[in-house]
């Protein structure tokens, strides 16, 4: 037995035949009155004996002129009190009671007003008056005094022409769809509010002025109205008992909407006018559903719910649907069919699903499109593994083609730029009506993560190859963030691009209500109050890529719930979602709580969240993106460093923050769970704006490792490379960031170096035993040294503290191609001349090749105070407002002596050496500074000897001249 039964049971039947003042009188209306009133108070004797005390109506039953305009108006006067005619006597409903009201007469719709949705709905009383509006009772009235009524349970039942046109006194929302009963699901239908209308018939039309005739269908040697008569078989059961669609011996008022529905339209379509039943949900209702028992039902018999625990989260948090989770997706239902409709037209081979960040590109493909299209039996389709491009989509591609071609090699592809058409046409010989379908997910990895422009543009030669020449044996369906496009659609698949785009957009209110509601409604969870899910719908309507933010709120209400022990009723509450700092604030409170939890047991854990979250990030494309990270990545010399790091991919994962994987080559790896976390996280963001240059040279460093690792050659190090100096003072200071490989690297490159330089100043020494023998001083080599050092254009020499003054010559020299090696705001503020910290005012994807120049900028600096060499780089600051770019605010000089570069590539531009003679311990770094190749002009990017991307800003004739 349930806790929640009702107290008492009230049925308010009401049936008019006869009709007055020229209005054309009814058979069935008082039959099926009658019946109805039979029935009601009959059913709960059928019922075991457990149950039919809660299931017992008392019932009024009101007919002809029972049922004048005056009467109604009584009875509606009655509703508004809480109260109820009943028995010579007038009763007052309370919240443990139950009210069906049933109507079954004539009812009209007038032509609505200006200021109305819809038609105006009337029931026509014994005593109305015909076309004399003012003796019948609008439905609004009906509507009113029912929603007065102070009672759990109201289920309204009007079998009347043009019923339907209560639906616009109600509101307007979607059926719940069939669900499984479970013990706890059928007390929900109990304890919570439930206020439901069905209607016999539709409103058809906006303005209509005549009554319409009821059918009548023959029952034994009864007459009834067509929709009467189902009502009547719904509820009395019988050997098929159609309307129990679940078989658990419960009816809801839903399940015997869905049963009249589809019984009524055929009944009538074939026999006489179509009449299409209608239902409707008045606002005081909630997750309750109007219920009928029939004989056999059995509360201990219905199955539990299912338990609620960290498997059962209906919720995804931050991470995408995949097709497993199909189930529990919800709110893109039209999406769904328009991308499917698009991918089996065949009007052309290639859909590029877009989207900003936050829309669920990736959740439609693979939740929604992927399951629908296996579900379809009128095309033949093979689908692929959705695949990534990741750091090597050649591997990746191979991974998802071995069902197709399990011989195949990366190598092979990177070879043959018909591969993978070749790959087709094998297969298609073997399965000629079948269509191949290949998913990939997040193009701009293409960009984010792979290194190799080589590749990059082979994957889409491939794609491109196999499209043209297989266009009906083929469809590539991929993903990719609105703000990456720019980058594509001047690429090599631009042939196919414009009529491939399928741009998703944001949900709307009643997709979001879906997307909040349905998963909870499949787990039997609920929300309390049920204004939640406006709160929450509200908070995100407006919020651009709001879906990772509002599902991971979700997430985060339901682990608080599992979290309380005390609560058991299934419900995700207002007071825990405040808590959590609502949608806006619950991803950062809940980073924020991992990050003090694991500080406040060890503190190391400051450096080590931030070292790991830092390598999490992608600096490319308009907006911050995550980054897939390989778990070797990861590992250090320090093995407490290495067991802190275990924990805090631990922590992460468990919080749904970030997620573990592995990449199509096996490997594994951690990445965010989405872009919203490195976007939104506020330690991040400061995190990312202190240490930007770091994270640049750390991308650069990182494969630079691994090929070193690869290929154990010494061609691989950085023994040359101007960023080792700053590499070995990370390696000796407190904050050091490389891992085990990065580690080996660098030692290593700074070994091969000593051993270059130890060469050089062999060579040295030798020629100064030859030049004492013709010179006998060694200051007269000195002399020869610094007058060489003089002669050199870039090189000043300076007494400790003394001011430097020049000019600079610079030139920027810019192309897309290297874009991928930058940060948007770097490339703002150098190339465009945009103030630092301000958002980008152009996408960077559009720029053409150019170079940026200014002649004669002054500088200032001063020179150490410690006698020595000193390599200087500049960085130029321009500021510029956004509104206006023209207008250039002068540029700030700003020696930075090695501690940071922009470009990290650029080699040193400059040499100061503080002299003092008498110092000696400064010969061996001035004599290194004279073999070094300094160089006067620096190499601009389009220089065909260098690699292409090796340099992004170049300053060229550069100078220093002393005033």
């Amino acid at each position: 037995m349930s806790e929640h039964n009702f107290h008492r049971s009230f049925a308010i039947i009401l049936g008019i035949n006869n009709y007055e003042n020229g209005i054309p009188a009814l058979e069935t209306a008082v039959p099926d009155a009658l019946k109805l009133a039979q029935i009601i108070q009959e059913q709960h004797t059928h019922l075991k004996p457990q149950y039919q005390a809660q299931n017992k109506y008392k019932v009024q039953l009101l007919l002809n002129q029972r049922v004048t305009l005056k009467k109604l108006k009584q009875l509606i006067e009655d509703f508004k009190k809480g109260q109820i005619f009943l028995d010579n006597e007038k009763v007052t409903v309370n919240n443990d009671d139950r009210v069906l009201f049933y109507f079954a007469g004539h009812g009209i719709a007038l032509e609505a007003l200006d200021n109305q949705d819809g038609p105006v709905g009337y029931l026509i009383p014994q005593d109305a008056t015909l076309k004399d509006s003012t003796t019948y009772l609008p439905m609004q009235e009906l509507h009113d005094a029912l929603n007065a009524l102070p009672c759990r349970h109201m289920l309204a039942i009007l079998d009347c022409c043009f019923a339907g046109a209560f639906r616009w006194a109600s509101l307007k929302r979607n059926i719940v769809p069939k669900v499984t009963v479970y013990k706890e699901r059928y007390d929900r239908f109990i304890c919570d509010a439930a206020w439901e209308v069905i209607t016999s018939a539709a409103d058809d039309q906006e303005a209509l002025d005549s009554l319409g005739q009821r059918g009548k269908v023959i029952d034994g040697d009864e007459i009834h109205s067509p929709f009467a008569k189902a009502l009547f078989d719904a509820l009395r059961g019988g050997a098929d008992e159609a309307a129990d669609f679940n078989e658990d011996c419960i009816i809801t008022a839903t399940e015997l909407y869905s049963y009249l529905r589809d019984k009524i339209e055929i009944l009538t379509e074939n026999q006489y006018k179509r009449q299409t039943p209608g239902f409707c949900l008045l606002k005081k209702h909630d997750k309750g559903e109007f219920i009928f028992l029939l004989p056999n039902f059995d509360r201990d018999k219905l199955a539990n719910a299912p338990p609620l625990n960290l498997q059962n989260n209906p919720y995804r948090g931050l991470q995408s649907y995949d097709e497993k989770d199909s189930g529990l997706f919800f709110g893109r239902e039209n999406l769904i069919k328009q991308l499917y409709q698009r991918v089996v037209s065949n009007k052309q081979p290639f859909t590029v699903v877009l989207g900003a960040s936050g829309t669920g590109k990736s959740s439609l493909m693979k939740a929604g499109l992927l399951p629908r299209l296996r579900q379809s039996t009128e095309h033949l389709l093979q689908i692929l593994d959705p695949m990534r491009p990741g750091e090597s989509p050649l591997k990746a591609l191979v991974q998802v083609c071995l069902p197709l071609a399990n011989i195949i090699t990366a190598e092979e592809l990177a070879k043959d730029e018909q591969a993978l058409a070749n790959i087709v046409e094998r297969w298609s010989q073997t399965n000629p009506k079948t269509k191949l379908l290949l998913p990939v997910d997040q193009f701009e990895e293409l960009i984010t993560l792979c290194k190799s422009d080589e590749e990059r543009e082979q994957f889409q030669k491939l794609i491109k190859n196999v499209l043209a020449k297989y266009p009906q044996k083929v469809h590539v369906v991929i993903t990719l963030r609105l703000d990456f496009e720019a980058q594509f659609q001047t690429s090599i698949l631009k042939d196919f691009w414009n009529n491939a785009r399928f741009v998703v957009p944001p949900m709307t209110q009643d997709e979001l209500r879906e997307a909040i509601e349905k998963p909870a409604l499949e787990k039997v969870v609920y929300f309390d109050p049920p204004s939640l899910v406006d709160d929450l719908i509200n908070e995100v309507v407006q919020m651009p890529g709001a879906l990772p933010l509002l599902s991971f709120t979700l997430s985060e209400l339901y682990l608080k719930y599992l979290s309380d022990r005390t609560r058991n009723n299934r419900a995700l509450t207002k007071k825990d979602y405040e808590e959590l700092g609502r949608v806006v604030g619950s991803l950062t409170k809940r980073a924020n709580q991992e990050y003090d939890q694991l500080v406040q047991e060890d503190p190391a854990y400051k450096d080590t969240i931030r070292r790991v979250m830092l390598r999490m990030i992608s600096l490319q494309g308009a907006e911050l993106a995550r980054r897939q990270v390989a778990k070797s990545e990861l590992v250090y010399r320090d093995e407490k460093e290495n067991k802190r790091v275990q924990t805090v991919i631990k922590s992460f994962s468990e919080a749904r923050l970030i997620v573990e994987g592995s990449n199509s080559q096996g490997e594994p790896y951690v990445e965010p769970a989405h872009d919203a976390l490195v976007r939104g996280w506020d330690k991040l963001l400061v995190w990312k704006r202190k240490n930007q240059s770091t994270i640049v040279l750390q991308r650069l460093l990182t494969p630079a490792s691994v090929d070193w690792k690869n290929e154990q050659s010494k061609q691989f190090l950085w023994n040359t490379n101007p960023r080792l100096n700053v590499l070995k003072d990370v390696l000796d200071s407190n904050d050091n960031w490389l891992n085990t490989l990065e580690t080996e690297f660098i030692q290593q490159s700074i070994r091969q170096r000593n051993k270059d330089t130890g060469s050089r100043w062999g060579i040295g020494i030798t020629v100064s035993i030859v030049l004492s023998t013709f010179i006998a001083s060694a200051i007269t080599l000195v002399t020869t040294v610094f007058s060489n050092l003089k002669n050199k254009q870039n090189v000043i020499f300076a007494s400790p503290g003394q001011e430097i003054q020049g000019y600079t010559g610079y030139k920027y020299v810019y192309t897309p191609d290297t874009v991928k090696d930058f940060p948007p705001a770097v490339i703002n503020q150098i190339v465009m001349g945009i103030e630092k910290d301000t958002p980008a005012c152009i996408n960077v994807g559009l720029l053409k090749n150019g170079i940026k120049s200014q002649d004669r900028v002054s500088f200032k600096i001063n020179a150490p105070k410690k006698p020595g060499v000193y390599y200087v780089q500049f960085t130029y600051d321009f500021r510029f407002d956004c509104k206006d770019l023209g207008s250039s605010k002068g540029a700030i000089s700003e020696w930075l002596s090695g501690e940071n570069t922009i470009p990290p590539t650029q080699p040193n531009i400059g040499i100061i050496i503080v002299e003092n003679r008498i110092n000696f311990s400064i010969y061996k770094e001035i004599w290194e500074a004279y073999s070094k190749n300094v160089p006067s002009t620096a190499v601009a990017t389009d220089d065909p000897q260098k690699p292409k991307g090796d340099a992004y800003v170049s300053l060229i004739n550069f100078q220093f001249t002393n005033k």
